[in-house]
């Protein structure tokens, strides 16, 4: 798998392309570059393949920018996924192109100065470093959920990296507010940190930090000024951090466990979480979608977004509040901006949709079940 055209924009090198036409086509995959000089006509689908970023000066029609639109059709029937021209013979690209693109969500880009060759070496990496991480990001799906022993997993981690050690500890960072990531190569600083490695997964980055048995005091300090120095600062990213273990074939639960506190954190609108100061949300989000969890939040959180709709009322986000004040009336009043009274209405309305006119002996630890599911599968508040 390459890189999308949006991706390929996200790095430093294409700063500058501006993109003229066929913006819905930015997903379109790239997995190979490729200068469009002198072919036209047949050539370009004998000399061109699907998936390819072409770059061009559009030197071979200089004399005769009209016949651009024909080179654009035969590049959207060979399935290249997109065009960039360097502004050397034209500033302008014809407004039947334009549309032409467009239809066929075709990206066509214009840029200057940019070195040709560099757009070739850098968009290249990019796609060798993604096609790397993705199956690196293979092998992490197996260590997680291949059912394995602890050997197994051992030989899969030593397989990222031969130099890892026994004692381990995971993050996964994802930047604030972005569907994409960066392609970012991070040998060097792997270099200098030999037993570490970071990898693109799920959209985010996990960094797996190994090192000597009973070499650091206090880690979970120590890791969280490594993740900086790798440039995931809490300020750009949201973490998650998961339990230390001593044992590499453990290497599933840290990894886990660091997408858990991510989630939990990616909720709860925090910057870092760490698994094992969870609480009971540690029980919660390994089991968020098991059937029986679902259907306890059915019978508990449906009933509640039902009424609200079809009464104009709040009790879920009053149930929210009550909940995340500990039972707090006050508090809770203070939160939502209401009198004291009306939440203890609310309350008791809150009861009789979930329980009719009886009474239910454990209300409160009940309803804070159902709150913190409805938060954890919810996401972000």
């Amino acid at each position: 798998m390459g890189i999308t055209v949006q991706e390929a924009l996200a790095l430093d090198i294409l700063n500058g392309f501006k993109v003229v036409a066929g913006r819905k086509g930015l997903s379109r995959e790239i997995n190979h570059v490729a200068v469009w000089d002198y072919e036209t006509a047949e050539l370009i689908e004998k000399n061109f393949s699907s998936e390819d970023f072409a770059l061009s000066t559009l030197v071979a029609i200089r004399d005769d920018v009209g016949k651009l639109y024909e080179v654009v059709e035969r590049m959207i029937a060979v399935g290249i996924s997109c065009l960039a021209i360097k502004n050397v013979y034209f500033d302008h690209i014809p407004q039947e192109v334009l549309s032409l693109a467009d239809k066929n969500q075709f990206p066509i880009m214009i840029f200057t100065g940019t070195f040709t060759e560099d757009v070739i070496v850098y968009v290249t990496k990019a796609i060798n470093d993604k096609k790397r991480y993705d199956n690196l990001a293979s092998i992490i799906d197996n260590i997680i959920y291949g059912d394995l022993n602890e050997a197994g997993i051992r030989k899969l981690a030593l397989g990222i990296n031969m130099n890892f050690k026994e004692k381990s500890i995971v993050a996964f960072c994802k930047k604030i507010e972005r569907k994409t990531v960066d392609i970012r190569s991070f040998s060097e600083k792997e270099m200098e940190e030999a037993f570490s490695r970071v990898i693109l997964y799920k959209n985010g980055y996990l960094v797996i930090n190994t090192f000597e048995k009973d070499q650091q005091k206090d880690i979970e300090k120590t890791f969280l000024r490594r993740l900086e120095w790798w440039g995931f600062d809490h300020k750009e990213y949201v973490i998650g951090i998961g339990s230390l273990y001593d044992n590499l074939g453990n290497l599933n639960k840290s990894i886990q466990e660091s997408l858990y506190a991510f989630k939990y954190a990616e909720a709860y609108k925090k910057d870092i979480s760490l698994f094992h100061e969870l609480g009971i949300n540690k029980m919660l989000l390994p089991i968020l979608d098991n059937p029986w969890v679902i259907k306890y939040y059915n019978e508990m959180i449906e009933p509640l977004i039902a009424y609200d709709k079809n009464n104009e009322t709040e009790l879920l986000d009053t149930a929210v509040k009550y909940i995340e004040n500990n039972g707090d009336i006050k508090a809770t009043a203070e939160d939502l901006f209401q009198h004291g009274n009306t939440v203890r209405y609310r309350i008791d309305k809150i009861s009789k949709v979930l329980y009719g006119n009886g009474k239910c002996e454990h209300f409160y630890e009940e309803l804070a079940a159902a709150v913190r599911i409805y938060i954890l599968k919810k996401g972000p508040l």
